[in-house]
């Protein structure tokens, strides 16, 4: 079995592109690679694990969200091996976003994991990575640097925290969830609906809202890409709320699910696949969200389904996948959900300022859901 530091080198061998620099509208691949950083932790493992708390987590990744040193100088991989008086070893990873969505980190995370306890073979699926987005479907054009409006700094302070939705709550929520118009709700509409609404009341928003969900656009395309295509493949369904459905779950829910069967393969084809369609597809939407106004507007992203806690480096399977981060350094009103611990439900990661989050957590009809 490799070790965490050498089987990383083997791996960006595969993932060339994520080991070098981005410069510009190029990636030099140069010797640079990633960043390993080993760690001792003067605390066991399950001090940690009793009570989760975003302001500890944090403190066990490799670096800060925010980077000042110039892109051609920032890794896009940095990890740090944080090992617990204990024995207890987490695994936690800062990544660059330009060049990697979720399903392209699921990938990388798998074929590390895999290396290191010897078990990725000639073959295996997991070798054959497809860089093809990046020349044909998805070109090289002028962007303009409209990212740097998204998140306008405020003095306002932000609270990460971290909510346990069992399955039978789940099984709860589907049930009010049902209407008409979707009679079969899943567990991540019901669930995105739910915390959407009680986020609305917390904020006392009394006009329209929006929420923009990550859709993964390669199943979707017609012929789809494999899951192991690099690249930042993946699009906003975006749902709008009007003051009178803001409060009703099946309303809500609705919108969600309409909005994610517009991103089809018409669409994809229509709207965002060539120089140009992509381009003006990208500031059309990011001109929205700047009209619309981050004030009512929520963003969630679900890791379900990922696999994530199947990934296993020769240590056995993970005890708990989590997120952190410094809060103030994100955009607020952000919904992560990942699969429970041992595939108990799901786990909601909500990141709002910090007197909606106080409101949000002495809400009776939100609290009901927990057991």
């Amino acid at each position: 079995m490799a070790t965490p530091k050498d089987s990383l080198s083997q791996t960006l061998t595969r993932f060339y592109l994520l080991a070098g620099r981005i410069v510009g509208k190029s990636i030099h691949c140069g010797v640079q690679g990633a960043v390993f950083i080993e760690a001792s932790v003067s605390c066991i493992m399950a001090d940690i694990l009793k009570q989760p708390n975003n302001e500890v987590l944090r403190k066990l990744l490799p670096c800060s969200l925010l980077c000042s040193n110039p892109a051609e100088e920032s890794p896009q991989v940095v990890v740090q091996a944080n090992i617990f008086s204990c024995g207890g070893i987490a695994i936690s990873l800062c990544l660059l976003h330009k060049l990697m969505d979720g399903a392209t980190f699921t990938s990388f995370l798998t074929s590390w994991a895999s290396t290191s306890k010897g078990s990725l073979d000639s073959s295996s699926n997991m070798i054959c990575y497809d860089y093809k987005a990046f020349s044909s479907l998805f070109p090289q054009t002028n962007l303009l640097p409209f990212h740097q409006n998204l998140a306008k700094p405020t003095d306002r302070k932000h609270c990460l925290r971290r909510f346990v939705f069992r399955s039978k709550s789940l099984l709860n929520l589907k049930a009010k969830a049902k209407s008409r118009a979707v009679p079969n709700p899943s567990c991540v509409e019901a669930l995105t609906g739910f915390i959407w609404k009680h986020a609305m009341m917390a904020a006392d928003c009394q006009g329209s809202s929006t929420l923009s969900h990550v859709v993964n656009l390669r199943g979707r395309m017609k012929p789809a890409l494999p899951e192991v295509s690099v690249g930042n493949i993946r699009w906003g369904a975006v749902a709008h709320s009007s003051a009178m459905e803001r409060l009703e779950l099946r309303a809500l829910v609705g919108l969600l699910r309409q909005s994610f069967e517009e991103i089809n393969k018409d669409y994809i084809e229509r709207t965002l696949i060539g120089s140009d369609k992509g381009f003006e597809a990208v500031l059309k939407f990011v001109g929205e969200m700047n009209k619309w106004g981050m004030s009512n507007y929520y963003f969630c992203t679900s890791w379900r389904n990922m696999k994530l806690n199947e990934v296993d480096f020769g240590w056995g399977r993970p005890v708990w996948i989590a997120i952190a981060g410094d809060t103030n350094e994100m955009m607020a009103n952000v919904i992560v959900l990942l699969d429970g611990v041992m595939g108990d439900g799901i786990e909601a990661w909500i990141l709002l300022y910090e007197k909606e989050m106080e409101i949000l957590q002495q809400n009776p009809q939100f609290l009901d859901f927990f057991p």
